[in-house]
């Protein structure tokens, strides 16, 4: 397969990751996504790239986060659905980590990004 179909669906099914709220999509994005980052191999590039993915998603787990606060301080009916929200950015967020960690680990990276000796 060519790798910029994989890395283009890669950030597909990112993007669709970090605004999805059903549950059963969320995991058949999260399956397809695991599908894809396989065909791509290890590679610093794509080290880098998953990095920029995690940082979104940590901005995004802070945001949602104040948004749940608020609506559990408020009483707001929208309250269900903005936790569940965030549940599904939580292990959307874990994935990429644990995918993260794979990566640097097969490509011989210490935990840091310091190359082996």
């Amino acid at each position: 397969m060519d790798p910029f179909i994989a890395r283009a669906n890669v950030r597909h099914f990112g993007d669709r990751l970090r605004s999805e709220t059903d549950g059963k999509v969320r995991s058949r994005l999260q399956k397809l996504l695991i599908e894809e980052e396989d065909k791509l191999g290890r590679d610093l590039e794509l080290i880098v790239e998953v990095e920029r993915t995690i940082a979104s998603f940590d901005t995004l787990v802070r945001t949602q986060t104040a948004l749940v606060i608020t609506f559990e301080r408020d009483g707001d009916d929208s309250l269900a659905g903005a936790r569940s929200f965030l549940d599904g950015l939580v292990q959307s967020q874990t994935l990429y980590r644990d995918y993260h960690r794979r990566l640097v680990k097969a490509v011989g990276l210490s935990p840091r990004g310091n190359s082996k000796s």
